[in-house]
């Protein structure tokens, strides 16, 4: 009988976690509604802070002990590509365009 509540108890998610994905994915939805936009602004917390804050939970959510790493593992990807994507975009627009025909 123990040995049930103790699996239950590991299937549950953190909290951090759970928020990191939950970020992760505003996050995404951010990146994608700038992007069909076409706004000449740079929105710094779609692209960078949410991204940061989602990872560093996500973290968080990695190193608890007893509890499922699903969405911490989730989150941490999902911030990862945007901090990736973003940084690799930024990159290759300054590779790409030459300003001299």
């Amino acid at each position: 009988m123990n040995n049930k509540n103790q699996d239950k108890q590991r299937k549950l998610p953190t909290v951090s976690g759970f928020l990191s994905f939950l970020i992760s994915l505003i996050a995404l939805a951010g990146v994608n509604i700038v992007l069909l936009v076409d706004n000449d602004e740079f929105p710094e917390m779609v692209l960078v802070n949410m991204p940061i804050v989602g990872l560093t939970l996500g973290l968080l959510g990695l190193f608890t002990a007893k509890r499922s790493r699903l969405y911490a593992l989730w989150g941490i990807g999902i911030s990862v590509f945007i901090l990736v994507f973003t940084f690799l975009m930024i990159g290759i627009s300054w590779v790409g365009i030459n300003p001299k025909p």
